[in-house]
């Protein structure tokens, strides 16, 4: 009991469980803005939670760690056999459930040149599409090009909040504003609302804070600070 009170009070456990809640209450939220189609069964949607859970938990540990985690890859393979087990009859869905498992193994390995801009744009359509996208396909066994459309700006802003971990060397600070103008400039088209000012203080305030923290909270800060976002995108 005392090794597990001690574990539970561990600051990166704790710093983890946030992060993947804030994760995948963003992918189960972006998953219903489009609330057609049959409901899911019980036992589909635990083998999606526990997807879900493994891959944030993953991407949490290859990034607190710099891509040079160990145990974040092997939670990212078991989430790639949840994905597997949520759709054993939907091969579609069963191949791009393992696109981002995939990706997140490849890049841990340095010689690939996936940690860069490139890695990035990957990492975040295939985060912001995900699970959204599992969950949408597995309701309806189609997709929609609205849906799709709806997703942009969710992808936008992997962009914005997961630039400094692919990117973290310095750079012209003017650089560092290009991805949160893509998020503006896709919001702007999709919809333009008021919702659109609060983001870019959302965003300003994550793009201050972040040379500014103490390394071990920012993390689990852009999380939190992209859950709020997330939630003035889709709602």
């Amino acid at each position: 009991m005392t090794t597990l009170m001690a574990f539970l009070k561990n600051r990166t456990v704790q710093q983890l469980v946030i992060f993947t809640a804030c994760q995948n209450s963003l992918w189960w939220l972006a998953g219903s803005t489009v609330n057609t189609g049959s409901p899911l069964t019980t036992l589909v949607k635990f083998y999606l939670l526990m997807y879900g859970g493994l891959l944030a938990a993953g991407v949490f540990l290859i990034l607190n760690h710099h891509f040079q985690s160990r145990i974040g890859p092997v939670l990212v393979v078991a989430a790639a056999t949840m994905g597997f087990l949520a759709a054993p009859n939907a091969h579609l869905v069963q191949f791009f459930a393992l696109l981002i498992c995939l990706f997140l193994v490849l890049v841990c390995l340095p010689q690939l040149g996936l940690q860069s801009v490139y890695g990035l744009v990957v990492f975040s359509c295939l985060a912001g599409c995900g699970i959204p996208v599992v969950l949408f396909f597995l309701r309806n066994h189609y997709l929609a090009l609205q849906f799709l459309t709806l997703l942009l700006p969710l992808v936008a802003s992997y962009l914005v909040f997961f630039e400094p971990y692919y990117l973290p060397a310095e750079r012209d600070w003017r650089l560092t504003l290009i991805s949160p103008l893509i998020l503006i400039i896709i919001m702007s088209g999709v919809a333009f609302s008021w919702r659109i000012l609060v983001v870019i203080l959302i965003v300003a305030v994550h793009w201050w804070l972040q040379p500014r923290l103490n390394e071990r909270y920012r993390l689990v800060t852009s999380g939190l600070l992209q859950l709020i976002t997330g939630l003035f995108i889709l709602l």
